[in-house]
């Protein structure tokens, strides 16, 4: 039986933080990263956007961010 989305996170993740980091090519890049949460505790994640520094991380989550409420709205 799959378990259910409970709950999903947008977060800016430093290169750092990826487990294979290593490997990426990317000294100082950061990421906005979205994690879809289900009910079992299990997260799935995916990159959505990399750049070059957390200034421009910032703006493409905002950016992100506006489209999804803009979307709500609609609704």
């Amino acid at each position: 039986m799959n378990s259910p989305p409970q709950r999903a996170n947008l977060v800016l993740e430093h290169v750092s933080a990826i487990s294979d980091y290593d490997e990426v090519g990317y000294e100082d890049s950061w990421y906005v990263v979205a994690y879809l949460v289900l009910d079992s505790g299990k997260r799935k994640r995916v990159t959505l956007h990399r750049c070059e520094t957390r200034s421009e991380a910032s703006a493409a989550l905002a950016t992100l961010w506006d489209r999804v409420v803009e979307e709500r709205a609609a609704i």
